[in-house]
């Protein structure tokens, strides 16, 4: 609320040595952390002593302040992170601070990554594009002619654990069956087979491009015969209908 009758007790009450007349229902119980963020509007900002930092200005004078609110707090002991929450209503201006926060620790050789919604970085990372000669400032964003995507099936290394393994097999499951429909232990046997038969030929084959399309066009002609091969009854696993149902995502459906 705004105060306004008892505003010349309250100016008295503030004055140095005056503190005993300040009216014990302006007053309210609170923790030591949150109180001493009610200093930052009472007195003037200093400069930190810490190289690293970002540029900003003391609101009161307009002075330029160099301001360290990682690196020096870090070592201080003050905070145990790096983490950052800003809060305020809609143009409050916390796009606008984040860039200009962005901007000064990719200038002194931060990595940095965003994700975005609303493209309010993109005019930032084309910034850094332009002068970078496409070194730095990479925007990657969904577009409805040119949709993201990625590949699961490639690696630098050409190496599959078993956590890349179950990562492939539990994307092609997810895939394949409804939320609510359970597979069975037939066919999860099948896919993990598939899986590793697929994984067996581009390992061993460095010239066979590994993708879906790749994987699909296995099960289809090699897989098939393997299981036909080994007589899995149809009911255990349908092949047929295992292709159906991916074949919106093969070669672009």
């Amino acid at each position: 609320h705004y105060n306004t009758i008892d505003t010349p007790v309250l100016y008295w009450s503030g004055i140095p040595g005056n503190a005993g007349d300040f009216p014990a229902e302006e007053s309210f119980y609170t923790f030591l952390e949150q109180a001493v963020c009610l200093f930052a509007s009472e007195t003037n900002y200093r400069s930190s002593p810490s190289p690293f930092g970002i540029r900003m200005t003391d609101r009161q004078s307009g002075v330029p302040l160099h301001l360290d609110i990682s690196d020096l707090p870090m070592r201080k002991g003050i905070i145990t992170n790096r983490n950052k929450f800003i809060l305020g209503p809609s143009g409050s201006g916390k796009s606008f601070f984040t860039n200009h926060l962005v901007r000064q620790y990719y200038e002194q050789g931060t990595h940095i990554l965003l994700v975005d919604t609303g493209n309010s970085y993109q005019g930032l990372c084309s910034l850094i594009h332009d002068r970078t000669h496409g070194d730095d400032g990479i925007y990657i964003t969904y577009e409805e002619d040119n949709p993201i995507a990625f590949n699961p099936f490639y690696t630098d290394s050409g190496e599959f654990d078993v956590e890349k393994r179950e990562s492939i097999k539990t994307l092609i499951l997810t895939l394949w069956k409804r939320e609510d429909e359970a597979p069975r232990r037939s066919e999860e046997v099948a896919l993990s087979g598939a899986v590793n038969a697929y994984i067996r030929r581009i390992t061993e084959n460095r010239d066979v491009r590994p993708d879906f399309n790749g994987f699909y066009e296995f099960v289809r002609d090699d897989y098939r015969r393997m299981i036909e091969e080994k007589k899995v009854r149809e009911k255990d696993f349908d092949i047929d209908g295992f292709l159906n149902v991916l074949e919106p995502f093969y070669r672009g459906g």
